[in-house]
């Protein structure tokens, strides 16, 4: 799976990519990022692709012969390899949480 098509899945949702597309009426304080939810969240997700991206480039690089420290390439995909878990292990329970409340009856 390609990690762009990964980003853009956990950003926008599989299924709502045409459907939020009019909604976008945020004020000045909630689009500097730190601010709001989807701000914060947009930021890991850029975070977590720009891991996986250096990641696969050194690993590129040590096949091509471009570098020899296997080392330092080891921990880069470790790192990016924890941090799509760990966003995994996050997006399960978010679902988990949302699927809990869906379900409660008042």
């Amino acid at each position: 799976m390609n990690v762009d098509t990964l980003f853009n899945s956990l950003v926008n949702g599989p299924s709502q990519t045409g459907l939020t597309s009019g909604m976008n009426t945020q004020t000045s304080e909630e689009t500097n990022g730190l601010s709001s939810f989807s701000g914060m969240l947009e930021n890991a997700m850029s975070s977590l692709n720009e891991q996986q991206v250096s990641a696969d480039q050194g690993v590129q690089d040590l096949v091509s012969g471009n570098t020899d420290n296997l080392h330092n390439v080891m921990i880069q995909t470790s790192e990016a390899q924890l941090s799509l878990e760990l966003a995994l292990q996050l997006r399960n329970k978010g679902l988990e949480a949302y699927n809990e409340i869906k379900n409660m009856q008042f």
